[in-house]
């Protein structure tokens, strides 16, 4: 499920933000090498670093979502797959 719960504090350790984003930047490879886009999507959307205003932390967060999104050739089937609270998330 999505959540920001992943990164509580706006003030957080900057670091532990973007070693968390590579961290998921690998479970994402992962997942593509699978075949698995719409999964990538999910885990790159999930524990975004919504309330950070650093832009190299929104920066590294983007990079990983737009490589998910990349790999997705059937976007219907995508929205239809995505909970609506990922749509949130995408958007911001």
């Amino acid at each position: 499920m999505a959540s920001s719960a992943a990164y509580p504090d706006a003030d957080e350790n900057l670091e532990a933000i973007i070693t968390r984003i590579e961290q998921k930047s690998r479970k994402i490879e992962t997942l593509l090498k699978q075949s698995k886009p719409v999964e990538a999507l999910k885990t790159a959307l999930e524990g975004s670093p919504l309330k950070t205003r650093d832009e190299r932390c929104k920066s590294a967060n983007w990079i990983v979502v737009h490589r998910a999104m990349m790999a997705i050739r059937d976007v219907d089937g995508m929205f239809n797959s995505l909970d609506p609270e990922y749509y949130d998330i995408l958007m911001k």
